[in-house]
């Protein structure tokens, strides 16, 4: 009971004072260190105290011995590491990170240089270090580790999305290279949206490609060239895209123009290849979920000349039928059946009207065909004939109206439901255009 009240009175004192922890990266992380580049660092422990050192990227020349580019450490002066090349974070937690300790109340000192032969830019190399607690019991006589609960290895809903970091009084959250730390200090997000504007052909690939997408991935690519040009993609034909056992999304891919949305695609059908967007102008947005190990996508896009879309606007047909039109060729636009050209722009119930394709891929004029507007039916103002239902009833082409009699003394003569045409009447099931009446019963009352 002693032993364990003395710990807690520790750990109180030691988070009382201010830890010992925090990041030590290379110049120029993440966008990568410059020649002849250097950098020395060494923190001491307090006494009863280690500094551990936790790498979590690693990406240098490579080169025999590390002669070229190198990170090296010690403990108290002696050599523990000779660092150098590309290490996957696995490799670091298991054969690397498990050294880089000083010894009790030392120092842990870090130095790392570059060359000039350096052929392509490397990222460098980022770590976490935090000092651990020692006690020795004077009764016993032994040396401990003073650890309080480790949330990284204790409580596996500490939240962390990739790399937990335990020290004395909590713990921290980091991430991979390529990804950062949301705002809410627990979740990692790739860092995957780019702006491409201005090139005319290019490759965008789903984070990580060919290997599994990164989780939590919320990418945009911006794809805008000249307003006479419209944008082309073509799919690989290596799509995996994580969904439901019915077909539903959980991760998707949608490409985004100005008239609307492609998509969502998932699966691992490719959307049509090649994919005309009818547009200069496209987001390409990929998003995924906290799980699985899908592969993901890759398409090439490149440009073509604009052409104008088969249809002009919905609910019409285009005379000559063409699937795309080119510049300055005229079609007849025609309404189809129960549609007339917007009222607001023609006179009287017009069903069609000409239409010429621009060089921005545009067909001008471009009406609306809207449904035909019967108006309400014209029902005599004695009251005895009435519409059942709503006083307001719908309107247009295919919209039905029922009518009865208000009173038990009168019979309707006629039909009793209407429809909507399309000459814009409202006609019953023979084709009478006539409203029905309500008739008078014959007899005392």
């Amino acid at each position: 009971m002693m032993l364990h009240l003395s710990l807690l009175l520790l750990l109180l004192s030691h988070s009382a004072c201010s830890m010992l922890l925090g990041w030590v990266e290379s110049p120029g992380y993440p966008s990568g260190y410059l020649p002849h580049a250097s950098l020395n660092w060494s923190r001491c422990a307090p006494k009863g105290h280690t500094i551990s050192l936790r790498l979590i990227h690693l990406d240098l020349e490579d080169s025999q011995d590390c002669e070229n580019d190198a990170v090296t450490v010690f403990s108290n002066g002696n050599l523990i590491s000779v660092l150098c090349g590309k290490k996957e974070f696995e490799e670091l937690q298991s054969m690397v990170n498990p050294s880089l300790l000083s010894s009790p109340g030392g120092c842990l000192s870090l130095s790392f240089y570059s060359d000039f032969s350096n052929t392509k830019r490397h990222t460098g190399f980022r770590g976490f270090y935090t000092d651990r607690g020692l006690t020795r019991d004077t009764k016993e006589g032994f040396l401990s580790l003073v650890t309080d609960f480790d949330e990284c290895e204790e409580d596996p809903d500490n939240g962390c999305t990739q790399f937990c970091h335990n020290y004395i009084g909590g713990y921290y959250c980091s991430c991979r290279h390529g990804y950062y730390l949301d705002a809410d200090n627990h979740t990692c997000t790739v860092i995957c949206s780019k702006d491409l504007s201005g090139l005319n052909q290019g490759d965008i690939s789903s984070p990580s490609w060919p290997a599994s997408y990164a989780e939590n991935a919320n990418c945009q690519h911006t794809l805008s060239v000249e307003a006479h040009l419209q944008l082309e993609l073509h799919f690989s034909k290596d799509f995996d895209v994580e969904q439901t056992p019915d077909g539903q999304c959980i991760d998707a891919l949608r490409i985004e123009t100005p008239s609307g949305t492609l998509g969502p695609f998932c699966g691992q059908t490719p959307p049509p290849s090649p994919l005309l967007t009818h547009s200069s102008h496209v987001q390409v947005r990929f998003t995924s979920d906290s799980f699985g190990e899908n592969k993901g996508f890759t398409l090439h896009f490149k440009t073509r000349d604009q052409v104008c879309p088969a249809l002009v606007t919905p609910h019409s047909t285009a005379t000559p039928p063409q699937p795309e039109y080119s510049q300055g060729q005229t079609v007849t636009v025609t309404c189809d059946l129960g549609y007339v050209v917007d009222t607001q722009v023609t006179q009287g119930l017009s069903t069609h009207y000409e239409a010429t394709c621009l060089s921005t891929g545009i067909w001008t004029p471009n009406y609306n065909c809207e449904p035909v507007d019967c108006g309400p039916p014209d029902i005599p103002e004695d009251g005895i004939l009435q519409l059942v239902g709503s006083d307001n009833p719908q309107t247009l082409y295919k919209d039905q109206v029922q009518f009865n009699c208000s009173s038990k003394y009168y019979t309707l003569e006629g039909e009793e439901t209407y429809t909507c045409s399309a000459s814009g009447e409202w006609v019953s099931a023979d084709g009478n255009t006539e409203m029905p009446k309500c008739t008078e019963e014959d007899g005392c009352y």
